[in-house]
């Protein structure tokens, strides 16, 4: 299984603290069968701005500990970037990451507060002009989705594609993001689901048996092969993801 949403590079945001946690939670990851795991450190002004460069060398420094180790998942750079104005051109000019240096940009919107509409449409709509594709990080665990979850269908126009956490559905984001991830898996409003674990404290790869389960209530193995290995394979080969049937329509 691939996974293209973690915080994993040490010492770079409030993810893991150290080589050693790295190390430890990738462990964990390949028992899990993950495979290939693409790095995401946040890009937020001003608390997180590591450019692609700084995290390249750091990630070069941890697969050589990670080789040491016999460890054999393929370890990509990626970053989780905040909205905001000028992402379009830290894009272009790779002072900030793709997915696996795709078109594929992982795109964090506010947790709390819904930004105007119209704000957020120009801002990704500069994004999208320069030739990137836009995903939404997590969107079952914002509040305003939760609170209207079919907002997500005319929330963004239809070639957005969303990310999913897969401890969402063990209700560790609180029971609101559980409710939420069910119904946007129900409506196949997933494109694909992610780890985004951040600590070995939480390591949600030490519950990915029981993830699985608990998915397999909601959806049918067919989906599920989607959203853990052939959409996230897809996006760091810079293909077309498969985009499944939306709220029953295509």
């Amino acid at each position: 299984m691939v996974d293209l949403h973690c915080h994993i590079l040490p010492e770079v945001d409030d993810g893991s603290k150290s080589i050693e946690e790295s190390i430890a939670i990738l462990k964990k990851a390949q028992k899990a069968g993950f495979d290939t795991i693409c790095l995401t450190p946040h890009y937020a002004e001003p608390a997180y701005i590591n450019t692609k460069s700084q995290n390249k060398e750091i990630l070069e420094n941890l697969k050589k500990i990670v080789e040491q180790e016999n460890i054999l998942t393929k370890l990509l750079l990626g970053n989780e970037i905040f909205i905001g104005q000028n992402i379009e051109n830290l894009l272009e000019n790779s002072q900030i990451s793709t997915l696996a240096d795709s078109q594929y940009a992982l795109i964090e919107l506010p947790m709390f507060q819904e930004l105007p509409q119209e704000i957020v449409q120009k801002m990704l709509h500069s994004v999208k002009q320069k030739g990137f594709r836009v995903v939404i990080a997590h969107p079952e665990r914002y509040t305003y989705l939760q609170e209207n979850p079919e907002k997500l269908f005319d929330y963004l126009d239809k070639d957005i594609i969303f990310q999913g956490n897969y401890a969402s559905i063990l209700g560790v984001y609180g029971k609101e993001a559980q409710k939420t991830i069910k119904f946007f898996l129900k409506n196949k409003a997933i494109d694909y689901l992610s780890s985004d674990v951040h600590h070995l404290s939480r390591c949600f790869y030490d519950y990915f048996p029981e993830i699985k389960k608990k998915l397999l209530k909601v959806i049918d193995e067919e989906y599920f092969e989607v959203l853990s290995e052939k959409n996230p394979r897809l996006v760091i080969e810079n293909r077309e993801i498969v985009k499944e049937t939306k709220n029953g329509k295509e």
